[in-house]
């Protein structure tokens, strides 16, 4: 009976000692989570609500402008391929010998031209706001990881790798 007691003594202080070395480590790594879910939630976690406020609407803005030049994009190529088939159908009459006016295949050539560059112009906005995005998220996760506090001390890392000769062997290192 003894030793059942100490069993769960010492898994209670165990337990303590885990929560106790983690709680502030799994802030931070809770903040990093957040913000790469959604940047800003981390420095809101932290208390940095104005750094909160520019990446969360930077990361806002930045997804809206991806969503909405995707849709002129898709719509912008959808009149492309129209605009083909029509011009490629002009083709296929002559080949059959249908009359067909000069001015119906140039007015269609311009209308794909323009459409095609169209199509150009709304993939180089999406392009600019999907870099805006990878910019705006890379960003904040540098700030969440570099803004913690710097208390001065000097820790031991709490996981550590130690090479031997046959192999490799990984310690974690809790302290109380």
């Amino acid at each position: 009976m003894i030793r059942g007691k100490t069993l769960r003594l010492s898994a209670a202080c165990a337990c303590a000692a885990m929560v106790l070395t983690v709680t502030s480590p799994a802030r931070a790594a809770n903040s990093v989570l957040l913000s790469a879910l959604l940047p800003g939630l981390g420095q809101a976690q932290e208390g940095h609500y104005t750094k909160a406020t520019i990446f969360g609407s930077a990361a806002i803005i930045s997804w809206v402008g991806v969503f909405a030049s995707q849709i002129n994009y898709a719509q912008s190529v959808d009149k492309y391929e129209d605009e083909k088939r029509t011009y490629l159908a002009y083709r296929d009459q002559l080949d059959q010998g249908t009359v067909v006016k000069q001015s119906d295949i140039d007015g269609t050539y311009q209308a794909m031209t323009d459409a095609f560059s169209k199509a150009d112009d709304e993939e180089k906005w999406r392009n600019i706001f999907v870099g805006a995005l990878v910019v705006t998220y890379g960003l904040n996760l540098v700030d969440i990881i570099l803004s913690r506090p710097d208390t001065g001390e000097v820790k031991e890392p709490a996981t550590s790798m130690e090479i031997q000769k046959d192999g490799f062997r990984v310690v974690r290192t809790f302290s109380f």
